[in-house]
């Protein structure tokens, strides 16, 4: 292993790091950044800080018993998919922080990384509150096409976080705009399809998703169009990125017509799932810069139910302490994000 320097007195200016390339004097400045979006994002992830104990989930257990059989199964097999989603973002964020520069976008990256882990502290108090919390961590034993989906996911991750270039760097940032953007989508909008029949389930969702898309879906989105910017990217790579999205599409419509095909529940079709994740395709790539490719409809009703949970002025109670508090909107400009 390459001894590794913590301190680089003969460094480079801290406002000429890069994410990618250079050599950083080790110094973490929060007055002084290369970028703004970086510490704007911080921020935000900072201030919209909360844990799985501030829901309610007394009643969880009675809740998912009155679900129907089918419901039940979407429960536990989108808690399944979601749990893993979070526990390989967490180690992928460490992999891809030891491959950036700029020191204050690892700062970034160390936040997300304890939120992803909250994330999944928060599966976990759900589950055992609803008394199946071995059963749904063990899915993938026993479902082929949860185990399929999650192999998927993690070979598009392990396929370029060796770093070594710019390109590698940008389809490795670009694997976690995948994740962020569109294989956690269909899982938050099945448990608000659920909605008030599950109001724990419900209410944790809400706090995942706004972690997801309010901050580390556009903390994603700048590092890749910053790594694009600063770099002389190829057009062969920019093909890749569009290949790699159409992977993710395949993934996340796979596993929601086997969901949808072996236990339907009330409101949900083919067409509209497909229609749900080319929308967020197209949004995706927009955010990157890049040009839409897939069929454009009018936003569909998962989407609608997505973007409800996403305001961000409801109220939050503490159950056991009965005290009220707002998930923190803020105005911090995420430039053009």
């Amino acid at each position: 292993m390459r001894a590794k320097k913590y301190y680089n007195p003969k460094g480079e200016n801290i406002l000429d790091e890069k994410i990618f390339g250079g050599s950083p004097t080790g110094f973490v400045d929060f007055n002084r950044s290369r970028y703004r979006w970086d510490s704007n994002i911080y921020d935000l992830m900072n201030a919209n800080t909360w844990f799985p104990s501030e829901v309610n989930t007394v009643n969880e257990k009675k809740n998912f018993e009155l679900l129907t059989e089918n419901e039940q199964a979407i429960y536990k097999l989108t808690f399944a998919q979601l749990s893993f989603n979070d526990s390989a973002q967490e180690e992928y964020l460490s992999d891809f922080r030891r491959l950036a520069n700029n020191r204050l976008v690892k700062a970034v990256l160390s936040l997300q990384i304890m939120q992803e882990v909250n994330h999944s502290k928060s599966y976990a108090v759900l589950l055992d509150a609803a008394g199946n919390s071995g059963e749904v961590f063990d899915l993938y034993k026993y479902d082929a096409a949860l185990n399929r989906k999650n192999q998927r996911i993690a070979e598009q991750f392990a396929r370029y976080i060796e770093g070594g270039s710019a390109e590698k760097m940008l389809l490795s940032a670009m694997a976690s705009v995948n994740l962020e953007g569109i294989y956690f989508l269909l899982g938050f909008a099945y448990i608000y399809v659920l909605g008030d029949k599950v109001p724990g389930a419900r209410d944790m969702i809400k706090f995942i998703a706004r972690d997801e898309l309010n901050t580390h879906l556009p903390l994603f989105a700048n590092i890749f169009k910053t790594i694009h910017k600063e770099n002389k990217i190829s057009t062969s790579t920019i093909d890749d990125i569009y290949g790699m999205i159409k992977e993710a599409v395949d993934i996340e419509l796979e596993y929601g017509r086997y969901l949808l095909e072996n236990y339907p529940i009330m409101g949900l079709t083919e067409d509209l799932i497909e229609k749900t994740v080319y929308n967020y395709a197209n949004d995706r790539l927009e955010k990157i810069g890049l040009e839409p490719i897939f069929e454009q409809s009018s936003q569909t009703y998962l989407q609608k139910l997505v973007q409800k949970h996403l305001n961000m002025n409801d109220v939050r109670s503490n159950f056991f302490e009965s005290n009220v508090s707002n998930y923190a909107k803020s105005s911090i400009d995420l430039d053009d994000f």
